[in-house]
């Protein structure tokens, strides 16, 4: 076991995609089984879908937020629209509710005006660069912190020789954080260690997750696949989250995550509170 006195330990959560054959069906129900698993803390996704009206997402948020209250959970951060465009009250209406004070865009489609381009060129990496500082702005009039999750496809080379994720890094403002998915790092071609150490403490969160670090390969529970998560958490003393996630699983996602909790605690590397 490592020595906890030398472990720099975050929060551990669950990032609710995880689940998301479960919990349209029984959304309470299962809150309750991350509850059971040991989870203090759960990072919900959804938040500002503009696929449905404002009214019809505070009816969710609120649904949500009961169940966490009913079951002794709080939320470490979410995966939330960008308070940016015509609905940023809204946006923000519905993170208050839920109770979130840290929320990541998790792409770059959670953007009004956006989608997966948006880093594809240098011009378009400074436009995105400038909504996402605006969203920030916006969102801390209600102390609300906002940051930015990475998936693999923001390492293409821009025009100015760089990766558009360390170009959209430079023209972030310090207020806009991140959340470091060091699965879709790994995925990239990239060294999470290596980007973490650079990075410091802009990074709020970690999603850790373990696989074949493919596009389309199934994730396993940690310590199955090739991804160091180990070296990953020493390297980022700044992340209070550690969030554990999915994307797709060959298993039961249950029992995956409950082991992948379980090991980050025993080898002192996360706790639960």
């Amino acid at each position: 076991m490592t020595d906890a006195q030398d472990t720099p330990r975050g929060t551990l959560s669950v990032q609710m995609y995880t689940f998301r054959n479960a919990h349209p069906a029984d959304p309470s129900a299962t809150i309750a089984q991350v509850a059971g698993i040991g989870f203090k803390y759960i990072e919900p996704f959804g938040i500002g879908n503009r696929q449905q009206v404002p009214n019809a997402r505070m009816a969710t948020a609120a649904a949500t937020r009961r169940a966490l209250d009913d079951h002794g959970l709080r939320v470490s951060s979410v995966h939330s629209a960008a308070p940016y465009g015509p609905e940023t009250e809204a946006i923000l209406d519905e993170l208050e509710l839920i109770g979130a004070n840290l929320a990541f865009a998790s792409w770059s489609g959670e953007v009004h005006g956006f989608d997966r381009d948006a880093l594809s060129t240098l011009g378009s990496t400074q436009r995105f660069a400038d909504a996402m500082n605006e969203a920030a702005q916006n969102a801390s009039r209600r102390g609300i912190r906002i940051g930015y999750h990475n998936h693999f496809w923001e390492w293409n080379t821009l025009e100015n020789g760089h990766s558009a994720y360390e170009t959209l890094l430079n023209l972030l403002d310090p207020a806009v954080f991140l959340e470091m998915d060091t699965y879709w790092v790994r995925t990239a071609g990239q060294n999470p260690v290596e980007l973490l150490e650079r990075f410091g403490d802009r990074v709020l969160a970690l999603h850790i997750k373990d696989g074949p670090a493919t596009q389309e390969g199934d994730q396993v529970p940690l310590g199955g696949g090739v991804v160091d998560y180990r070296a990953a958490l020493l390297a980022a003393p700044s992340a209070q989250w550690h969030v554990l996630e999915m994307d797709r699983s060959a298993g039961d996602v249950f029992a995956d995550v409950e082991q992948s909790a379980k090991r980050l605690i025993e080898e002192g590397l996360s706790s639960w509170e």
